[in-house]
């Protein structure tokens, strides 16, 4: 139970420092969603990686192997969650969604909104896989 816990705070740290790493490049800055995005998540990968191995699973594990599965995982959750944002972002510009996607645009860029979906998505692939396959 004690690595459940510390594994959803070093989850919440991880989609903090994305979201906000995302919303500095693309809200403020207006860069490329995709490329906030992938940094966003790059960021939160190092935290969760460093986060995980140290403090959380406290890990033994070869380090090579380790960080290669953990790359895996990284990629494949990524790819997911890169998917999902392009089918939520295409949504969000359909006729059907448009009364919804003018409420957001009132607090945010919708493709920012798109972004929080598509992080959701992310969170729980990789934790599955974290847990299931990296530091079990």
């Amino acid at each position: 139970m004690k690595h459940f816990i510390k594994y959803n705070l070093i989850g919440v740290m991880n989609t903090l420092i994305t979201l906000a790493s995302v919303w500095v490049m693309h809200q403020l800055l207006d860069w490329n969603l995709e490329l906030s995005n992938f940094l966003g998540f790059i960021f939160g990968a190092i935290n969760s990686y460093l986060m995980n191995r140290l403090w959380n699973f406290k890990s033994k594990n070869r380090k090579r192997t380790e960080a290669i599965r953990f790359v895996i995982v990284f990629v494949a959750a990524y790819l997911l969650n890169l998917a999902t944002l392009e089918a939520t972002v295409y949504a969000l510009d359909t006729t059907w969604c448009k009364s919804f996607t003018d409420f957001i645009s009132q607090y945010m860029k919708p493709s920012f909104f798109a972004n929080i979906v598509a992080n959701g998505v992310y969170v729980i692939a990789s934790f599955t896989l974290y847990k299931k396959w990296v530091f079990k």
